[in-house]
């Protein structure tokens, strides 16, 4: 990124966009909030270490290109109306312009139109409760968005899945110990049987072949809106390979634990119902508690970190965590 791009964003703003913009800074990106336009910027970093290190790199150049078009094609996909250009940031006379980029530029920006984040399915499921109908319209709608999928979003890999998962389960293990604040006895009991069920399951997954597999979304509540029986995605492209391919139950059993730890088994149950009448034939319901235990093993430790920033999010935090502790009980 830039430095004299950003600072000229800060001090005047873009030329063709209304006053000076809200920054939000994140570990990959710094965001600018035009609010007079609806309008907001997303400007990629080049030297978080960590993340051209662990996810991929976008400190220049073909891999940085690459990325950030992939993210944009990805989203726009999912969600045209928020995903708006993909341009490119250039000075001029001390302004700061947007223009189209060409095939070899890397200072590359994402427009996209401002959503209302308090409409995030984290926040629709923590309110008030909806009906179960519309945990079957989720249902529905995340399937049929699933089988849409184009497989040119897919990676290309020699894995197995069990190779696949393989991978995921290290992440998962560095992410899950990684939280200081995650309950210690919790990560290791979720852990262990997370690894025990994904040995049982070897066999069976080392069948799975990359023709069988299918375009992931990262679909955590807190990347998806949902409001008047829709919904869209924000910033759902994995940042890693091995995390945008997958069996097609990753994701639906993804949002099915987020909504059955904030909205109860019942709302769970319609959303599945939802499901399988889009796509029954392209789950495996003997290993919904495998993929269940996967994604709260992921989401819990996340709601943690969140709280302590963030005191809206404390209580979120705990409803996963008592959730997780049941989903593990359960199971053994």
């Amino acid at each position: 990124m830039n430095t004299q791009i950003i600072e000229l964003v800060q001090i005047n703003g873009i030329e063709g966009l209304s006053g000076i913009p809200t920054m939000i800074e994140t570990v990959v990106s710094r965001v600018f909030f035009f609010d007079t336009d609806d309008t907001v910027l997303k400007f990629y970093k080049r030297d978080n270490t960590w993340w051209n290190t662990e996810m991929q790199n976008i400190s220049g150049g073909p891999s940085r290109i690459n990325f950030i078009r992939g993210e944009f094609d990805f989203n726009h996909f999912l969600n045209p109306p928020t995903y708006i250009a993909l341009k490119i940031a250039e000075v001029r006379n001390g302004k700061v312009f947007l223009q189209n980029p060409k095939d070899s530029d890397d200072e590359l920006v994402i427009v996209m139109r401002k959503e209302d984040v308090s409409k995030t399915l984290t926040h629709v499921l923590a309110g008030t409760p909806l009906s179960e109908d519309e945990y079957m319209i989720i249902g529905r709608s995340f399937a049929s968005i699933k089988l849409k999928l184009p497989r040119h979003f897919l990676p290309q890999t020699d894995k197995n899945w069990y190779e696949l998962m393989i991978v995921r389960a290290q992440d998962l293990s560095e992410w899950v110990r990684s939280e200081n604040n995650f309950p210690p006895e919790l990560a290791g009991q979720g852990l262990a049987l997370f690894e025990k069920m994904l040995h049982e399951n070897k066999a069976h997954f080392e069948t799975i072949q990359y023709d069988s597999l299918n375009v992931c979304i990262d679909c955590n509540s807190e990347n998806v809106l949902y409001s008047n029986g829709e919904l869209r995605f924000l910033d759902a492209y994995p940042p890693k390979e091995e995390w945008r391919i997958g069996t097609f139950d990753v994701d639906i059993y993804r949002m099915g634990s987020d909504i059955a730890a904030f909205a109860g088994n019942d709302a769970y149950k319609a959303y599945q119902d939802g499901v399988n009448e889009v796509a029954r034939n392209h789950l495996d319901p003997e290993l919904e508690n495998f993929y269940l235990l996967y994604s709260a093993l992921i989401m819990a430790p996340y709601l943690v970190m969140r709280s302590k920033n963030d005191q809206s999010f404390q209580l979120k935090a705990e409803e996963y965590t008592t959730y997780l502790r049941g989903l593990l009980a359960s199971i053994a």
